[in-house]
């Protein structure tokens, strides 16, 4: 059997850098329009200090390079001629755009190479620090695996609960008794999923559908205005998944809590309770109850290990002490 073609790996263009960094980034296009569908292939940054000294063998195309003080003031020391000689062999390697921060002069022979070899020239008043960490969140958020998931994300008691299950089980109504408790909803019914950082999960709610919620009955409702901006967020890191199942026997849902079941999204192993739907049932109790347990064996506390130890001992030890009449004073009055 022939293998199933890869996937093809994000890219970014430059011109969607500086339309979408405008705010965080505050970039303003210098030169290089022509080339701003140029793509940016990969998430870190490079600094072409050590490509300006003659070594110009790391040279990425595909990443952003940042002109910031130390390059600047090297070039500003040489005249208009040695500058280009200097830059020429960078732009040789097809870079995909350059920025320059810190609001610094930037040499005429580097607005020209830009608009010659039609790169991206890009300009932020912010400190190198600064523009490159805010610029690493953003090609992070561009570059991380994402999926598209059906159920309803909630920040319970801070813990990122993604509720799944059938259409129709009670999973938004499961979220909105959560909101009434003073929980908050993140997304219903669309959950956009992103793998940061090769291990943790965020999931929000498509800008279309933010806020809302659809219950069956009374149709699709505001969240926010009908509890305030508090009872809801724009993303949270997903950290349990909560399985809605139809069923009465509870089928193979677990029944003393021993075995931490896992599913995975985007390679990530999240933990996963499965909880059977009947009549009478508060799943909101049971959803919250479930996120408070986490927390607790975040903590090293896991009440079903407990008591299987207990019980593990009892059974190699006769003398293990078990009070055969336990009475408390009180009984007695």
């Amino acid at each position: 059997m022939s293998e199933p073609p890869a996937k093809p790996k994000p890219t970014v263009p430059a011109r969607e850098l500086l339309e979408g960094g405008k705010e965080l980034l505050e970039l303003e296009l210098l030169a290089g329009e022509a080339g701003l569908d140029g793509q940016i292939t990969h998430q870190r940054i490079q600094k072409p200090g050590l490509a300006m000294a003659g070594y110009t063998g790391f040279i990425h195309p595909g990443r952003v390079q940042v002109f910031g003080q130390s390059e600047i003031t090297y070039l500003t020391e040489m005249d208009s001629a040695e500058r280009r000689s200097v830059l020429e062999p960078i732009f040789d390697h097809d870079i995909t755009c350059i920025a320059v921060t810190k609001g610094l002069t930037v040499p005429p022979e580097l607005i020209e190479l830009c608009e010659e070899r039609d790169v991206p020239l890009l300009f932020s008043p912010l400190m190198s620090s600064i523009f490159i960490d805010r610029l690493n969140h953003l090609l992070d958020a561009h570059f991380a695996p994402k999926s598209t998931v059906h159920g309803v994300l909630l920040d319970v008691l801070g813990v990122g609960v993604l509720i799944r299950g059938p259409s129709g089980i009670g999973k938004s109504e499961c979220a909105l008794d959560l909101v009434m408790r003073g929980h908050r909803l993140v997304s219903d019914d669309i959950v956009e999923v992103q793998c940061r950082h090769g291990e943790v999960l965020v999931g929000r709610g498509p800008k279309l559908v933010r806020n809302h919620m659809e219950v069956r009955g009374l149709g699709i409702i505001n969240i926010a205005h009908l509890f305030g901006v508090g009872a809801t967020r724009q993303r949270k890191r997903l950290e349990m998944v909560v399985d809605l199942q139809h069923g009465h026997s509870g089928g193979d849902c677990e029944r003393l809590g021993l075995d931490q079941e896992f599913t995975e999204l985007l390679g990530v192993e999240i933990p996963v309770v499965r909880i059977p739907v009947v009549p009478g049932r508060s799943l909101a109790n049971i959803v919250e109850v479930a996120a408070r347990s986490l927390l607790l064996r975040l903590k090293g506390l896991h009440p079903a290990a407990e008591i299987e130890e207990r019980l593990q001992a009892a059974i190699a030890n006769p003398q293990f002490p078990v009070d055969r009449f336990d009475v408390d004073e009180g009984d007695l009055e």
